[in-house]
């Protein structure tokens, strides 16, 4: 529940107190400490409308009470609070299939409710699956354990343990998406082009694609918002501010995943043109809304747009 906020915020670590054992989040603190010149211009009635689009008492008040959880059991909270229920297709074979070392792909249809989901779910089977994520997640300190942190920059030290973990038998679950779903241009609800590091991953350390269908949308307001923003060229993803929001929307609703056939690395050999074959992985999850038994084929041409 609070892994979007962490994510937009970005530096909320910084204002944890080296006395402190549960993190709170203060906007009007997180202004002071990383802009004092704008803050100091911020009325608190702006302030106070953040804090409320964010839940942000909600958010300190689940902290305070879990935020000493391993894990595992944090993630469940998280869900817990939020009344997910996961309906699962292919559950059957998931054990089998997780004992395959697979990289775990998916769309990202919320933003984040669905991480939180997949997280519980692939750990529930005796393997312990982490998930690649932004590096200032991990200084949220009950989630670090199962997150594989990732750096714009050249930090070697975070690549090093990043190519460690694809060496190892560790399920990797991976949102190549980046960001969540939006409409694109030709009308349709989809993912943007997937980066194509999960495949690298997959013919360097010899690793199958596990693909995976989640259904589900946020509100018409977070996709107008998008829209109008594109329209006025602001690279800035304003509706990100609202994440938070949509997550709590989703309280107490069913997160649908389907389970998809495993894909060999060895399907991907034919060319070296890793940007075609993660759209064609991607082009193939959105293909499993209708059958997610089918079979990846990898002659199958593309046709989802890229935006």
């Amino acid at each position: 529940m609070i892994l979007l906020f962490v994510q937009i915020s970005a530096i909320v670590s910084t204002m944890q107190k080296e006395s402190e054992t549960v993190l709170q989040i203060n906007i009007k603190e997180l202004l002071q400490a990383k802009v004092p010149k704008i803050a100091k211009w911020v009325p608190p009635f702006a302030i106070n409308y953040l804090s409320r689009l964010i839940h942000l008492d909600e958010i300190n008040e689940f902290l305070k009470k879990n935020y000493s959880l391993e894990a595992t059991e944090f993630v469940k909270a998280c869900n817990a609070y939020l009344g997910f229920t996961t309906e699962l297709e292919g559950g059957d074979r998931l054990e089998e299939l997780l004992a395959q070392r697979p990289i775990i792909v998916g769309n990202h249809p919320l933003g984040g409710s669905e991480s939180l989901a997949m997280m519980e779910v692939m750990n529930n089977y005796g393997y312990e699956t982490k998930m690649v994520s932004n590096f200032i997640m991990t200084y949220l300190k009950p989630l670090a354990p199962l997150l594989i942190p990732v750096l714009s920059g050249k930090d070697y030290k975070t690549i090093k343990n990043f190519r460690d973990h694809f060496v190892g038998d560790t399920p990797i679950i991976m949102f190549p998406a980046g960001i969540c779903s939006r409409y694109l241009s030709d009308g349709t609800f989809f993912d943007y082009t997937w980066h194509f590091t999960f495949i690298k991953m997959a013919r360097r350390y010899n690793r199958p694609i596990l693909p995976v269908y989640i259904d589900g949308a946020n509100s018409k307001k977070f996709y107008r918002l998008s829209k109008w923003r594109n329209r006025f060229k602001i690279k800035t993803s304003l509706e990100a501010l609202t994440l938070p929001d949509e997550m709590f929307k989703q309280k107490g609703k069913t997160i649908k995943i389907s389970i998809g056939e495993l894909i060999s690395p060895t399907e991907f050999e034919s060319s070296d043109n890793n940007v075609l074959w993660a759209d064609k992985v991607r082009n193939h999850v959105f293909l499993m809304r209708q059958d997610s038994h089918q079979v990846f084929d990898p002659a199958r041409e593309v046709t989802l747009p890229a935006k």
